[in-house]
């Protein structure tokens, strides 16, 4: 629905809210507790002066806004943190960091397996995690493997097929690994046993198994089964030792969800503790922008419980908040309890133990962007001296122009400052009116085009203007520089032999290929010639694709072109149903187009 129409029709109700763009394509899925009000949220912020960047971006791109109905605000957090796994949204950028951590997966067989996955991929199984790291799973399966036996083949096996021996065993039985149920060494109920104790474990009821293995073994020494009571003796031993190594929260606490909060200087992280009856089970680790939780901690916080909920089959009652900021009231939950580590001495040392971890994480990315930040400087610092550049070039930029044969002739302009690209500032220019590949004057356009504005504006200008050519393009940069009343420092760096022009040398400047001052040019121009290339691209494909159209009959000019902006691509526009290419030009007409798209 445009956005005039759903201004009207926003409801006052809960649920998920997703914006498209002209092309259709879902930039961004949020929830809100009354979605009307959300919504036009956005609008009424983007045009406050003192709005962020993101958001008047994001209003900027929106075309549509479509949105499902919720029963509760619970409901429209799960369901948003599916939306935004689904589509991966351009401007969804917390928690959208690719990472994966194991699971230990028990497979939904006849004799079930123990697996180590990182991706859920086997849809009946039951999973348990996610765990840290693949270290911590690992000692845990092969405790399970050591004390279980449980097979580890991908053998078929089925409780009619063992009867009627069809399989053999494998060396893992004779080596003692596997207790053989696929000879029948090992019955289908006994097997059944011991999966069904280790999920016990899994599930945090370590005392109870204990317990119950104990009172086996007792009863095998009353039985005179002493074989079995010294194996319920070791596996009883082991447990206990592997229970030890393990971190133990106070029992009274039950289930609780424990979140630590720790703010870097760019990267910000928060480890998070699932506890059940008194255990750690699981952990996980996320990290975001620092901007972003000083601006909006609210919708940090909501995204990671909408992950923690999405993995967990039982919404949590309580959550623990270590490191949440004082000056900010807590959202409005229903659901469960929000918990403070100074209302108890367990649970202080819960947020202790759990805030070790985001705490080594940040000071981790706090040195390494320390070294990173001294290293960038100390580049720029050498630039400026190879140049002889009058300032330290803080912010530098670089134009490139693409075209096919002097066809369809565009520019970019690439931004760095401080050494690091500010792709929020990239921009690409269409060259119109300008004879077919003359480079020359396309240089001139841009500097024309961008910096006279920049120069009446009083907006920020280079320090370094980086011209991506040779001793041609450089000349026009300065021409046109001069038109306008730019001063400042303009070099050329040529790609075949990596020749750097200037103005006031005839002949170029050589720097070490292994120079890091070069490999940072280099990087510059490289980014300023795939922001031109991409546009191009771009703007090619939607030519030939005009072009294709045009031969339609009864599609003109005006048709093409809401087809364009619809669907941008060939491939998108191939897939498009028929109800969608009706809805846009007509019965008639969707069902021509979409008749010559099938043998295109």
């Amino acid at each position: 629905m445009d956005i005039e129409a759903a201004k009207e029709t926003l409801p006052d109700a809960p649920g998920v809210y997703k914006f498209l763009n002209t092309r259709g394509e879902v930039i961004y899925v949020g929830k809100a507790r009354n979605l009307r009000r959300r919504v036009l949220s956005y609008f009424s912020r983007a045009e406050d002066p003192k709005c962020d960047y993101k958001t008047r971006n994001l209003v900027r791109h929106i075309a549509q806004v479509e949105w499902i109905l919720t029963d509760t605000e619970w409901d429209a957090l799960l369901l948003e943190n599916n939306l935004i796994k689904y589509y991966n949204p351009r401007f969804n950028v917390l928690l959208k960091d690719g990472k994966t951590y194991p699971y230990l997966c028990i497979t939904a067989e006849s004799y079930p397996r123990l697996l180590f996955l990182r991706q859920k991929v086997y849809p009946d199984a039951k999973y348990y995690g996610p765990f840290p790291g693949g270290g911590m799973l690992r000692s845990l399966m092969e405790l399970f493997q050591t004390l279980y036996r449980l097979r580890d083949c991908d053998l078929k096996l089925t409780p009619e097929g063992v009867a009627a021996g069809r399989f053999r065993a494998c060396v893992k039985y004779y080596i003692g690994n596997c207790a053989a149920p696929c000879i029948g060494k090992q019955s289908h109920s006994a097997y059944l046993e011991a999966v069904q104790e280790i999920q016990r474990l899994l599930e945090g009821e370590w005392e109870l198994v204990l317990a119950e293995i104990d009172r086996q073994r007792q009863q095998a020494v009353e039985t005179l089964e002493f074989e079995r009571a010294h194996e319920l003796k070791k596996r009883l031993e082991q447990l206990r030792a592997y229970q030890q190594r393990s971190l133990i929260a106070d029992a009274a606490l039950g289930d609780i969800e424990v979140l630590s909060f720790v703010t870097g200087v760019k990267i910000s992280v928060v480890h998070h503790l699932r506890v059940q009856k008194g255990r750690v089970v699981a952990s996980h680790t996320w990290q975001f922008p620092t901007r972003d939780w000083e601006e909006t901690p609210y919708e940090v916080l909501e995204r990671i419980i909408g992950e923690i909920a999405a993995d967990h089959p039982h919404p949590p009652h309580q959550i623990l908040l270590d490191g949440w900021p004082s000056d900010k009231a807590l959202p409005e939950w229903h659901n469960f309890t929000f918990l403070f580590p100074e209302e108890s001495s367990a649970l202080t040392a819960l947020a202790v133990f759990c805030r070790k971890t985001a705490l080594s994480i940040v000071e981790q990315k706090n040195a390494f962007l320390t070294e990173k930040t001294s290293k960038q400087e100390a580049t720029l610092q050498e630039l400026a001296a190879l140049l002889k550049l009058p300032k330290f070039p803080l912010r530098i930029e670089c134009i490139d122009n693409s075209h096919i044969q002097g066809s369809h002739m565009v520019s970019g302009v690439a931004v760095f400052i401080r050494g690091e690209p500010r792709r929020s500032e990239y921009r690409r220019y269409i060259h119109e009116n300008l004879s077919e590949g003359n480079d020359f004057e396309a240089i001139r356009a841009v500097i024309r085009r961008r910096y006279e504005k920049r120069l009446r504006a009083g907006m920020p200008l280079p320090d370094l203007l980086l011209i991506d050519g040779g001793k041609g393009q450089l000349a026009a940069a300065c021409e046109a520089m001069q038109e306008i009343g730019l001063n400042v420092p303009v070099f050329a760096l040529a790609k075949k032999k990596e020749e750097i022009f200037s103005p006031d040398r005839k002949s170029p400047l050589f720097i070490d290929k292994r120079s890091p001052v070069l490999r940072l040019l280099q990087r510059i121009r490289d980014e300023s010639h795939e922001t031109a290339v991409g546009f191009h691209r771009q703007r090619r494909d939607a030519a030939a694709l005009r072009t294709l159209l045009l031969s339609v009959p009864g599609i003109g000019t005006k048709c093409a072109e809401k087809l364009l902006t619809e669907f941008g691509s060939l491939e998108r526009l191939r897939t498009a149903s028929l109800e969608d290419l009706c809805r846009i030009l007509g019965k008639r007409r969707g069902e021509s187009l979409h008749s010559f798209l099938q043998h295109v």
